[in-house]
Formats: structure tokens, sequence, C-alpha cells
């Protein structure tokens, strides 16, 4: 009979997030994240697999708790940047934007969960310009740019240059006047 487990998995999922957020993929050993979970490394593997499987549960859980659209809209994308680009976030940039910077180094199930990740991305921006005359390429400029800001804002750009980058991608496609601020 199995024992059961001694932990919390979503406590261990939140503490692996900020793991994984602050060190990234490379950097965070299987021992970093038993010490930072409070668990045996036996315990580990028996709930979580191996630290590439644990990964992508962590990168599943860090979207889908990050408050922004779900829903395609021209709207859409003012709201994702004003999110993106709030002061009330961390200077960590993204976690999912952080791994895709790390892809090479991400084993094959992992690189291909991260790469549809920012495809999917890419893709909702391009059904947010659908009434465009090229919502791919668009697209493509504003998931640029959503990477370029995650990126600033983790080498601890200024909530004002955040905003002035996501100004100048809306000005790119024709959506005048600044975003709401928070």
């Amino acid at each position: 009979m199995a024992r059961p487990r001694d932990f919390n998995q979503d406590q261990a999922l939140d503490a692996a997030v900020t793991l994984f957020w602050r060190q990234g993929y490379a950097a965070t050993s299987v021992r970093g994240l038993c010490d930072g979970i409070g668990i045996q490394p036996g315990s580990f593997y028996a709930a979580c697999e191996s630290k590439e499987a644990f990964f992508r549960r962590v990168l599943k859980r860090y979207i889908a708790a990050q408050p922004i659209p779900r829903i395609p809209s021209p709207g859409a994308i003012r709201s994702w940047l004003s999110v993106i680009t709030s002061t009330s976030r961390q200077g960590l940039g993204c976690l999912l934007v952080n791994s895709a910077v790390e892809v090479p180094l991400l084993d094959a199930e992992s690189r291909a969960f991260v790469l549809g990740c920012m495809g999917a991305i890419e893709a909702f921006f391009a059904e947010c310009l659908a009434a465009h005359a090229d919502p791919e390429g668009e697209a493509a400029l504003v998931s640029a740019a959503v990477v370029a800001i995650h990126i600033q804002a983790r080498m601890g750009a200024s909530p004002a240059k955040l905003r002035a980058l996501a100004d100048r991608t809306l000005s790119a496609i024709g959506f005048e006047g600044a975003y709401v601020e928070d």
C-alpha cells in the first residue's frame, strides 16, 4: 500500500513557481526544489516523477494563475499589456518567457510545452487582430513586444519604460492612446 503524501501539493507547486521564476529551470536542481518545498528526494520522485514533469506542472499552475485576458478581442491586447506593465507585478518578468529563453536546456516534452504556449499567445493575439489587414504579422509584433517587456522587467526597467514600450506597440498596430493604468 502506498504511503500518503506528507506534503501539500498546492503549496509545493507554489514554492516551485517561485524557485523556477527566480532561478530559472537550469539553475534549479532537484535538491534545491526539495529544500525549497521541504521534502526529501524520495518523496519528490514518488510524487512528482521527475524535475521535467514537475516543471511542466509548475508552468501550467503559473499560467492558469495569470490575470491576463482569456477571450480574444481588440481590447484584450490593451488589457494584456496593462497587466504585464502594472507596477504591482514583481520584477521577475514572466516564468513562461524566462523558460522560453531556456528552451535549448529543456527536455523535448518541456520544450514542446513552452513553445506551444508561446505559439498559443501569438495565435491569441492574431485572433484579437482578426479584423486587421495582417493579423499574423501584427500578432508577431505584439508577441515580440510582450517578450521584450518581460525581459526588460526582469532586468529592472522602470514602470515608465515598460509602459512606453506597451504604448509604442499599441501605436504600431493602430491602437491610439495609452492603455488603462492600474
